[in-house]
């Protein structure tokens, strides 16, 4: 019987990361070049400083007539004050050739630049035109109507910083002061490769005992969020040869290369053979006590990350997020967080009891749902309402759990037991957290087509939170189906809490 190489050392998380963190380079790629049209989203390599003031000229805010302030002073409607009216109009885009000097005034329009003299603008809706006169009916003080160069932004003002994200209202600020191009961080290439005879590709006619490749989807859009570039290699049977070359090939052109399946400890798993060979480093870790993802196998050559990733959904996308999403995020130039920055927490309390593995962090998915309030309760997010959170276990070979879950609790790896009750902080999977009206949890819930009738004649239509085997009922007309989740519940009542909060135990 061949000897078995592989989870020789189960690691502890932190042990894992501070290795793998040790062997590998996550400073930014380097600088590079783009036009302003190629620059949402991309991240600041230098501080940007304005080459002009903005507004470059004074510009008049109004459509009016420029003038000296203090040949205004003491007009009224009653007795307005009558001033020489310029042949002259000031279009926008034009420089004016009048000079404004007191008891003169020249027509004006919105942007317009105003002439030499004038200090103010009087409102066309103040003024009134008679021949080569105007007759202002209210007074103007410096500066009213004008907006002076410089005012928005100054020649010489740091206007945005290095490690700034760029969204659309910074490209105007871009285009505003005349920048082309501008210095950005080069997005990280990640490599993907999926592996497994048994791994087909999506569109292909499916075909007995093979699965889709949903993890090189995930991956890849989870790379581009996080500002890298991925590259996609298709599928890999198990074949050694042509996987190591595939390996090579993808250390060659890639920052980071993942590898996703094959990191167990079955015969055929080459994934694990394959990076094995490498030598500078090369393995730091296979194996880290998480649930789930604890085949997770974290390499390094000549500084570029080389993990395998487990095949199985939920643990392929938790592994990433916890040791893959801040190398991405910081060769990509936007510094250096914590895993939980990224998110929004928020307390809860956990609907039952969680029985966990002693030695392993877990990472337990939930749905949340309000409540209603307690005196004792704390308020759970802005909006002061009260949260229960339900466990999701359909297990890491989900493929919908991650996605349909609101978020998800770490347990402790020295927490055994979690009760009921419990108040446990959940980190939302960066979408907004949108409350279910109905919580239906076990699989024959008495009453059921009753307590829906009476929610829809309440107005309530919402999302529809299933807990147990309902996992397959459908959402009734109007609602919306949230997620399942998986529970071993023993309790009979089935009833309306509130309004738009109902649960229905069996």
């Amino acid at each position: 019987m061949r000897e078995q190489e592989q989870f020789l050392h189960v690691l502890d998380r932190d042990e894992a990361e501070r290795r793998f963190r040790a062997a590998i380079d996550a400073a930014p790629r380097g600088i590079e070049s783009v036009t302003l049209d190629a620059a949402l989203g991309r991240v600041l390599a230098a501080d940007v400083v304005s080459p002009v003031d903005v507004p470059s000229f004074d510009r008049s805010n109004v459509d009016g007539f420029a003038v000296v302030s203090d040949s205004t002073f003491g007009a009224s409607e009653e007795i307005p004050h009558c001033l020489q009216l310029s042949e002259e109009t000031i279009h926008t885009g034009v420089v004016p050739h009048t000079v404004i000097r007191s008891g003169a005034a020249v027509s004006i329009a919105t942007g317009g630049m105003v002439p030499r003299g004038a200090d103010a603008v009087v409102m066309v809706e103040h003024a009134e035109v008679r021949g080569n006169e105007l007759h202002v009916a209210r007074a103007v003080t410096p500066g009213t109507g004008i907006s002076f160069a410089g005012t928005d932004i100054t020649a010489g003002e740091t206007v945005l910083r290095l490690g700034h994200v760029l969204t659309s209202r910074d490209t105007g600020v871009l285009a505003a002061i005349g920048v082309g191009r501008i210095d950005v961080w080069r997005k990280p290439v990640v490599a993907i490769l999926s592996t497994g005879d048994e791994i087909i590709a999506p569109g292909e006619p499916m075909q007995p005992a093979k699965v889709y490749d949903s993890n090189a989807q995930i991956l890849a859009d989870a790379v581009r969020e996080l500002g890298g570039e991925p590259l996609r290699l298709g599928i890999t049977g198990d074949n050694l040869t042509e996987l190591r070359e595939r390996l090579h090939r993808a250390i060659g052109s890639a920052d980071i290369v993942l590898l996703s399946g094959g990191t167990s400890k079955g015969a055929g798993d080459l994934s694990y053979r394959a990076v094995a060979e490498l030598r500078d480093p090369g393995i730091v870790a296979h194996g880290v006590a998480l649930k789930p993802g604890k085949p997770i196998c974290l390499a390094a050559t000549r500084g570029r990350p080389v993990v395998v990733l487990p095949g199985f959904p939920t643990s392929a996308i938790f592994t990433f997020h916890e040791f893959i999403a801040p190398v991405i995020r910081e060769q990509a130039g936007r510094g250096s967080t914590k895993r939980t920055t990224a998110r929004t927490t928020v307390p809860a309390r956990l609907a039952v009891k969680v029985n966990s593995e002693i030695g392993r962090t877990e990472y337990l998915l939930v749905g949340l749902v309000e409540t209603a309030p307690t005196s004792d309760d704390p308020k759970s997010d802005v909006s002061g309402v009260s949260l229960v959170a339900y466990p999701m276990g359909q297990g890491s070979g989900s493929v919908t759990t991650f996605s349909r879950a609101d978020g998800f609790a770490t347990i402790g790896r020295h927490e055994e037991i979690v009760e009921a009750g419990t108040q446990i902080d959940v980190q939302l999977l960066g979408k907004e957290l949108q409350l279910a009206d109905l919580v239906v949890i076990g699989s024959h819930c008495i009453g059921l087509d009753y307590l829906l009738g009476v929610l829809q004649q309440r107005g309530v239509r919402s999302k529809f939170l299933a807990v147990g085997s309902t996992a397959g009922l459908a959402a009734p007309q109007g609602w919306t189906l949230s997620s399942e989740a998986n529970a071993m519940l023993q309790a009979s009542t089935c009833s309306i809490q509130k309004p738009t909060s109902t649960t229905c135990l069996f």
